[in-house]
C-alpha cells in the first residue's frame, strides 16, 4: 500500500537541516480560489472577481487561454470569457501553476528551463488525458506543473542542490533519487508531494508527485487508476520533451517504457506517432 504523506513517520524522513519550514505556505489567493471552488455551486463572478485583483496574474491566465494549447479559434478577452470557455476547473488549474511558479521563483537559467519543461510537462500529460475516462485533464495539469515542484525547493535550501541534479540527471530513476537522498537526506519526490499536500492538492496529484520515478508503480494495484495513468502519461511526456529539445532518449523511457506502454495500453507505433504529435503541439 502506498505510504501516507501526512504520517510522522514519512516526515521524518526529511534531513535535519531541512524541515517543513522550507516549504512555503498556501498563499492567501490560492486559498480564496480553492474556498470558492469547494463551494456545490461555485460562483463564476466571485471567481473572476478574485482573479481580477491580480493584474499580473489575470494577464498571465489571457495569455493561457488565447495560446494554441487550447486553440478555441477566438481572442478571449476577459477573465470571465476565460472561464466560461476553458471551464471553471481548467481556470483553476491554471492559476494553481501560475501561482506556484509565482511563489518557488524564476531563478537562474538552468530554472528557466525547468519552468519551460514544467509547463510543456503540463500541456502534454492534460492533452493526453482528455482521451481517458479515469483521469480528468485539469488534474493532469496540475500535476504536470507540481511534478518536479521539490527541485527549486531544495535549489533554495541546498546550495549545492544544482550539481547534485546535474550528476542525478544522468542516472537511473532510482540511483538518481538515492543520490539526492544521500547528498542532502531528502528528495524531491518527497518535498514536491509535501508541497502539492500543503497546498491542498488533489489527493492523486500528491500520490503520483511521490511515486513517479518508481516504475513498479505502474503495475501496483494498490495505487488508484488515475494516479498509474498519471505516472505512466508522465513516462511518455517526458520522451516527447526529449525529442523536442532534440536530446537523447529519455532513461526513463528506456528503463520504464515498456511498463508505461502496458500500463497505457498503446504499441510501440502509438508510442511514436503520440510523441510526433506532442513534438508538433509544442512546437506551435
Amino acid at each position: 500500500m502506498p505510504e501516507n504523506l501526512s504520517s510522522p513517520a514519512l516526515h521524518a524522513q526529511l534531513a535535519p537541516d531541512f524541515s517543513l519550514l522550507n516549504i512555503p505556505p498556501r498563499p492567501a489567493l490560492l486559498m480564496a480560489l480553492q474556498h470558492e471552488m469547494r463551494q456545490v455551486s461555485p460562483n463564476t463572478k466571485k471567481f473572476a472577481s478574485l482573479i481580477r485583483r491580480d493584474v499580473a496574474m489575470s494577464g498571465t491566465l489571457l495569455q493561457t487561454a488565447n495560446s494554441a494549447y487550447f486553440n478555441l479559434g477566438r481572442q478571449i478577452s476577459t477573465v470571465e470569457d476565460a472561464i466560461i470557455l476553458i471551464g471553471l476547473d481548467h481556470c483553476n488549474a491554471i492559476m494553481t501553476g501560475l501561482i506556484l511558479k509565482r511563489t518557488l521563483g524564476l531563478g537562474n537559467k538552468m530554472m528557466a528551463r525547468f519552468w519551460d519543461v514544467s509547463e510543456k510537462r503540463a500541456i502534454g500529460i492534460s492533452f493526453l488525458a482528455r482521451g481517458s475516462r479515469t483521469l480528468a485533464s485539469e488534474v493532469a495539469y496540475s500535476f504536470g506543473l507540481f511534478c518536479d515542484a521539490g527541485i527549486p525547493i531544495l535549489k533554495a535550501a541546498f546550495p549545492t542542490y544544482l550539481d547534485t541534479l546535474a550528476i542525478a540527471n544522468c542516472k537511473p530513476a532510482d540511483v538518481a533519487i538515492k543520490l539526492e537522498d544521500s547528498q542532502h537526506g531528502v528528495n524531491h519526490t518527497l518535498v514536491g508531494a509535501l508541497l502539492a499536500e500543503r497546498w491542498s492538492i488533489s489527493g492523486d496529484v500528491v500520490l503520483a508527485i511521490r511515486m513517479h520515478h518508481k516504475r513498479d508503480a505502474l503495475r501496483d494495484p494498490s495505487l488508484p487508476p488515475a494516479v498509474r495513468s498519471l505516472i505512466a502519461l508522465n513516462y511518455l511526456v517526458e520522451k516527447a520533451i526529449q525529442e523536442y529539445r532534440g536530446q537523447a532518449e529519455s532513461l526513463e523511457w528506456v528503463d520504464a517504457g515498456a511498463l508505461a506502454s502496458d500500463a497505457l495500453r498503446i504499441s510501440d507505433a502509438d508510442v511514436g506517432n503520440i510523441c510526433e504529435a506532442l513534438v508538433k503541439r509544442f512546437r506551435a
